[in-house]
């Protein structure tokens, strides 16, 4: 073996990530270990899409029984928007079946604890939140509470919950998103006048994709795209498990100096008898 993929919880993949680097022929560990995936709307976007963006958000944070990776964990609101109000009377699906029985339990001790928090309570759920299969949660709390004591509430909780979490100023905004680890995904769900220059700033440095008023849910397969981030979303943030780059993992480049013609990979020669485009003193040649 000389690579090595993984998708699945933080402690588990440091766990692969420590014993793959421990070898007396060490390899590269590409794992995906968890995210947050945290949204921030602003104030102009609630005003002008707050119960749009609050059905979408629903949506996307249910989706697959909140058991994407790129589920949104967190949604930013302005309080005194309507969007508290939007959310809670929201009609959330039926509960859904988890992927497995270790994935259940792990799922509700960390619902158990999100909503045991201090400073958290429950804005809306389905009739069996903690049941298998469990129906969705909506929990709320307030920016001051989550800024005194970020990494509690910004817990990955996989599966159909997700943290709404009002603030009154859009700084506030900048200095929660400095607060997150490395992401998989970020959003913005705002208006092009939004002064959020900083904020797009801060979420490029925790993510490794940020959108602009779209969800992070679905991952399409595209030269453009990018599903990694910083640790510990990912433990390589320079790759992606996603899109036609990912291939790059799993292959070795080789430098082939002063060599004759015929000894060289087809690729490579001059000829370039497999007609491939090519790149040659940096420039694009076919």
């Amino acid at each position: 073996m000389k690579g090595s993929g993984f998708t699945g919880s933080i402690p588990g993949g440091r766990a692969l990530f420590d014993l793959a680097n421990s070898r007396e022929e060490p390899i590269p560990f590409y794992g995906e270990l968890g995210s947050n995936n945290p949204v921030f709307v602003t104030k102009q976007a609630a005003s002008l899409r707050g119960a749009e963006i609050a059905a979408e958000f629903v949506g996307s944070f249910t989706l697959g029984a909140g058991q994407f990776c790129t589920k949104p964990g967190t949604l930013f609101i302005p309080r005194n928007s309507g969007m508290r109000e939007a959310l809670a009377a929201a009609a959330l699906p039926p509960g859904a079946k988890l992927l497995n029985s270790r994935i259940q339990s792990g799922y509700v001790e960390v619902l158990q604890a999100l909503s045991g928090h201090a400073s958290t309570e429950v804005l809306v759920q389905g009739s069996d939140p903690l049941a298998d299969p469990p129906s969705p949660t909506l929990l709320v709390t307030g920016i001051e509470d989550l800024l005194a004591d970020p990494r509690a509430p910004q817990a990955e909780c996989f599966g159909p919950t997700a943290l709404v979490v009002e603030y009154d100023d859009e700084e506030q905004l900048v200095a929660a998103a400095k607060t997150f680890e490395g992401q998989l995904t970020a959003t913005l769900q705002a208006e092009e006048s939004d002064e959020v220059a900083q904020l797009v700033r801060i979420a490029a440095s925790k993510a490794g994709r940020v959108l602009w008023n779209q969800w992070p849910t679905g991952v399409s397969v595209t030269y453009a795209q990018q599903h990694g981030g910083p640790y510990p979303a990912t433990t390589v943030a320079s790759s992606t498990s996603v899109g036609t780059a990912a291939i790059a993992r799993f292959v070795r480049p080789v430098a082939f100096q002063n060599f004759p013609q015929h000894l060289l990979p087809a690729e490579l020669q001059d000829g370039n008898p497999l007609s491939n485009p090519r790149l040659v003193d940096g420039r694009t040649v076919s």
